[in-house]
């Protein structure tokens, strides 16, 4: 693609090496600023969770813990180890129900959150630039870094920031490890090792790695040219699933499941699949499901039920329930909708929507736009593509598709962007004729 003037200004503004560490900075203060003067000191969202998982691993359990209930993967709590290490009681405190202080390690741990996002932030412009150029690095970089939705929730203790970090990881090391000649295992082993810690803090990796592998297998005897790339990929995700097995062998001596990756898939199913009046896939919480007007109705008396019962037999009632209430309409009706939750945050059944959705809305639907554009472009060449970005689409794709058939939030789609950005842009520059044709340039070499 030619560059226009202002483009050329901007590229050689945005090409000095060292761009790459101002923009983690600036990304890195914005997350920083959140953690110190947003967060009100008492445990909200999943928190609580994984401050209880990270007792746990410390052998300081708290009396609501339940360690056969599998909502999240060990990789967050592990990384949260360390700071709740430093507060003794802190077990205590949960128990009594009493809001923690806000102690230096917890700050600590949001600030640790804000270096997260730098580090994503710089890992997407070192990977961009030599797919698309430094301009549009550095767009991408601060677009990532910067997202209303991962700024709303990069000062609590959640996993968006460590799961963004992985994943701007692997794909710069995977990019390294499919282009590197002769074979570099460093790469490969640096690609497997961020995917399987992405893997094991949002563990729904887990199945967008199987779906990958399948892909790759079902390729390999009609791709022929593809072989070493595929060789590759294989690797990659097999030593990805290597660092997930001990959580995998774990799960499966609680639960008798093998693999189970989660024990909450069912209750998101339940939702997805509900149609009462009203309703359209959103996800409640039990407190919503029993005590909101619109909702108990329909849903008290099954909740009051199942949450009696074990996690797995809950599980089990969750899923049973689901595929009694599954009407194809209605289901396909929900769908949609959480396709448009995850990406702009909205419909959500009985409630009101708010004015971050148009900041949604306003980040998001340029990049949906950009995306579908370059799906389309990239069509026709889809054979000529680089197989690290056809890689990364493909999982992009496995991960979107896969996500939206349960409910959605656009912290979710966020995690997942980069690897859009990488494809996009990378098609982009290659083949969307703006510009004289010969004025494109191919994908460089990293």
């Amino acid at each position: 693609m030619a560059e226009t003037p202002f483009l050329s200004r901007v590229s050689r503004k945005f090409a000095h090496p060292l761009s790459w560490a101002a923009l983690a900075f600036v990304v890195f203060l914005a997350n920083a600023s959140f953690a110190v003067f947003r967060h009100s000191g008492e445990f909200i969202w999943d928190e609580g969770r994984y401050v209880e998982w990270a007792l746990h691993f410390l052998d300081r359990d708290v009396a609501t813990f339940d360690d056969t209930d599998f909502v999240n993967g060990p990789g967050y709590p592990l990384v949260l180890a360390p700071f709740i290490a430093a507060m003794p009681g802190l077990e205590k405190q949960m128990d009594a129900r009493t809001p923690p202080s806000e102690t230096l390690p917890l700050l600590l741990a949001r600030l640790l959150n804000a270096a997260l996002m730098g580090g994503a932030a710089a890992f997407l412009f070192l990977t961009l630039q030599h797919y698309a150029g430094p301009a549009w690095a550095a767009a991408g970089a601060l677009w990532t870094g910067l997202h209303p939705a991962l700024l709303w929730v990069s000062f609590g203790l959640m996993t968006e920031p460590l799961a963004l970090f992985c994943l701007t990881g692997f794909a710069w090391s995977c990019c390294h490890a499919l282009r590197a000649e002769p074979l570099s295992w460093k790469w490969l082993l640096a690609a497997s090792a961020f995917l399987g810690w992405l893997t094991l803090t949002r563990v729904f990796f887990g199945h967008v790695i199987t779906a990958t592998c399948i892909a790759c297998l079902l390729a390999w005897p009609v791709m022929k040219a593809r072989r070493p790339a595929l060789r590759r990929i294989l690797l990659m995700l097999g030593g990805a699933l290597l660092i997930c097995a001990p959580y995998l062998h774990h799960t499966w001596k609680k639960t008798g499941d093998f693999p189970c990756w989660s024990t909450n898939g069912g209750e998101l199913l339940y939702w997805s699949t509900s149609h009462n009046p009203g309703e359209n896939g959103h996800w409640f919480s039990y407190d919503d499901a029993v005590a909101d007007p619109n909702l108990a109705p329909n849903h008290r008396e099954f909740f009051e039920r199942v949450l009696k019962l074990p996690v797995l037999e809950r599980e089990a009632a969750f899923k049973a329930r689901a595929r009694e209430q599954f009407e194809l309409r209605s289901f396909a009706r929900n769908w949609a909708c959480n396709l448009s939750r995850l990406a702009f945050g909205f419909p959500r059944a009985f409630h009101p929507e708010e004015l971050r959705t148009l900041a949604f809305i306003a980040f998001n639907g340029p990049l949906v736009i950009l995306a579908l554009i370059a799906l389309w472009f990239s069509l026709p060449h889809w054979r000529a593509l680089p197989p690290e970005i056809g890689l990364l689409a493909l999982m992009a794709a496995f991960y979107i598709g896969g996500v939206s058939l349960a409910p959605g939030m656009p912290r979710y789609f966020a995690v997942i962007t980069p690897l859009l950005w990488i494809a996009s842009a990378a098609v982009w520059r290659r083949y969307v004729p703006i510009g004289p044709v010969e004025g494109r340039s191919n994908v460089s070499d990293l």
